[in-house]
């Protein structure tokens, strides 16, 4: 994997974080402080994006993506989803975001997500509603 990159002056990567559903709730200011911390990782196919005791969030750029928990595939995720919602609301089952195809993805701290989410409810909620659906789909239901 190579080494993250700073999203902070990438245009392509800045618009795709502004437009994405998640974040487009948030005021500018609150927008830009998220980007600033922002990080690119890129994967190779196989490479691990996240490993189980990471404590980053996630939103997939390019690529497809592949979630595990104690070896157990939870789900594909492919542009425009997200990954570590349960870092960034509590409660987390630990799991790991493993590449299928080659991926990009934007990294930022889960802890300045979770401060972001206090601030701004529809965040929350989407947050909440990306972890029941993953968590639906893990139970097979």
């Amino acid at each position: 994997m190579d080494a993250p990159r700073e999203v902070w002056g990438d245009l392509a990567t800045t618009a795709f974080v502004e437009s994405s559903l998640l974040f487009r709730s948030l005021d500018p200011d609150a927008l830009r402080d998220l980007v600033q911390l922002a990080r690119a990782v890129d994967a190779a196919a196989g490479e691990t994006v996240s490993a189980e005791g990471d404590d980053g969030f996630y939103l997939m750029m390019d690529g497809r993506a592949e979630v595990l928990a104690g070896g157990e595939a939870l789900g594909q995720l492919e542009r425009g989803a997200c990954f570590g919602e349960g870092r960034v609301l509590g409660g987390a089952r630990p799991a790991a975001l493993v590449a299928r195809t080659a991926v990009t993805a934007v990294a930022f701290p889960a802890p300045m997500v979770a401060a972001m989410a206090e601030r701004f409810p529809r965040l929350r909620k989407l947050l909440e509603a990306a972890r029941a659906a993953r968590e639906k789909a893990a139970h097979g239901a």
